[in-house]
């Protein structure tokens, strides 16, 4: 089938999807209790407010939480190169925007939506931000609008660009179509070998695509960073687990003092990050478990969408175990008198790793691909996940590198894992420890794909 043929076909048929299935996509949202992106995103209502002035404006999307905090160290580094840009922010999801509202709006970024990838909504937003450049961050390809950015001369870029097991075999069926929209983009900047490698087997040049590291490792890093410098500021760390650790230094300084909202005096700490339906039922069970040996054990079970709180919260009084929810502990509604904390909030998750003794990440015992598995690393606590990690196997083989992570299968595994863990404060401490030191070599990401931008900007090679 011819290239522009098949273009057409996928036009017609999200021009047809965007009239008719608009339905859905109002369900959809209302279901996960949203709806303020509906409008936006079908290019129905335009963001409001002054866009910045400065040139060159640069258009950096990331569609949710995880791209989006990675999308602070490329901005910093940017900021650094191209003092006299303007930067655009835009996400995918409701949860995504409310974080790049508080991390970029106020030092002068324009934040709003993404729109979908429906003609008028695409051609909408390019009239109205009228980007210089456009940078997607990991797996963004959205035909209808790199095609029509391009044609209006927008500079194109995708960096921490990730290509997963199963995108690679789905892409290779239509190789020839995939690899002209991957053309569109002048820099690619792979985010793991892994990625790199697939790119390049997808049918990609070598010298389009660079391998420069993860934004992932150098946000985790630079977060981390700021938090010594302001413990060192303030005052000695507390050891409530009788241990001078890292972790609880850190902890200490986090915003709202965490490990205090918590009422935490030497109880151990046992954190589920991330968790997806069909989890938290193997989260609690393990808990329950550990209970016998642990009696003062506090569980802190956060699942992937806050919305889920809810019915996270049926499935623990299905238990018997009570709870509370952590908005109201943060704001100092109530202090915790309960064993088990369901974090119904944004943004708070890698400062709570920081309080925990031991945590499990989610999305890895169902086949979801698995999350980000270096945020407690970066607390020097060794993370515990399941083995469906297919979309951080670059992450898994740092931590496998370092003998630093555990995989579990289950409700039983886990309760293993986190046992001895807890039995072995000096094991726990010396993983912990090979797990943030692992990360160290892996920095520096994020100037490195600013460098491209810019030398992209200046006419120059970008390759490797």
């Amino acid at each position: 089938m011819d290239k522009q043929f098949a273009y057409l076909i996928y036009f017609l048929f999200s021009l047809k999807a965007g009239v008719l299935a608009w339905p859905y996509f109002w369900w959809h949202l209302k279901r996960r209790g949203q709806g303020e992106s509906f409008f936006p995103r079908l290019g129905l209502r335009l963001p409001a407010g002054e866009l910045p002035a400065g040139s060159p404006r640069l258009w950096i999307h990331g569609v949710s939480v995880g791209e989006v905090m990675s999308a602070l160290p490329l901005v910093e580094e940017l900021k650094k190169l191209l003092p006299r840009a303007a930067f655009l922010i835009t996400t995918g999801t409701e949860t995504g925007q409310a974080l790049a509202h508080r991390q970029f709006a106020p030092h002068g970024a324009y934040v709003c939506y993404f729109p979908l990838d429906i003609p008028w909504a695409v051609h909408r937003y390019l009239d109205h931000l009228r980007p210089d450049v456009f940078i997607a961050l990991e797996s963004e390809l959205w035909p209808n609008f790199l095609l029509s950015a391009r044609r209006r001369g927008v500079r194109l870029a995708l960096l921490n660009a990730r290509l997963s097991e199963k995108s690679f075999a789905r892409f290779s069926l239509f190789k020839g179509y995939v690899v002209e929209l991957f053309n569109l983009f002048e820099v690619i900047a792979a985010g793991s070998p892994q990625d790199y490698a697939r790119l390049c087997a997808l049918g990609l040049s070598e010298d389009q695509v660079v391998m420069a590291g993860n934004l992932k490792i150098d946000r985790l890093l630079g977060l981390r960073t700021k938090a010594v410098s302001s413990t060192l500021l303030s005052t000695a760390p507390r050891t409530a687990r009788g241990e001078n650790s890292a972790t609880e230094a850190l902890s200490a300084s986090m915003p709202g003092d965490l490990r205090e909202a918590l009422n935490l005096e030497g109880q151990p700490v046992f954190l589920a990050a991330s968790t997806h339906p069909g989890e938290d039922e193997a989260v609690i069970e393990a808990f329950e478990q550990l209970l016998g040996p642990y009696p003062s054990l506090v569980l802190l079970l956060a699942p992937r969408h806050p919305q889920r709180a809810a019915e996270v919260g049926r499935l623990l009084r299905q238990r018997g175990l009570a709870f509370q929810l952590w908005h109201r502990l943060k704001a100092g509604q109530e202090t915790r008198t309960q064993p088990v904390v369901v974090v119904d909030t944004i943004g708070d998750l890698l400062g709570l790793y920081g309080v925990a003794d031991v945590a499990f990440v989610g999305g890895s015992l169902v086949p979801h691909g698995g999350q980000n598995l270096l945020e407690p690393a970066a607390w020097g606590v060794a993370p515990l996940y399941g083995p469906h990690v297919g979309n951080f196997l670059w992450a898994k083989d740092i931590l496998d590198a370092a003998r630093a992570g555990i995989t579990v299968h289950d409700a039983l595994t886990m309760a293993v894992a986190v046992r001895n863990l807890l039995d072995h404060p000096d094991l726990r401490r010396e993983m912990g420890a090979r797990a943030l030191a692992a990360l160290a070599p892996h920095q520096g990401a994020a100037a490195r794909q600013a460098r491209l931008i810019v030398k992209m900007l200046c006419g120059g090679p970008t390759g490797a």
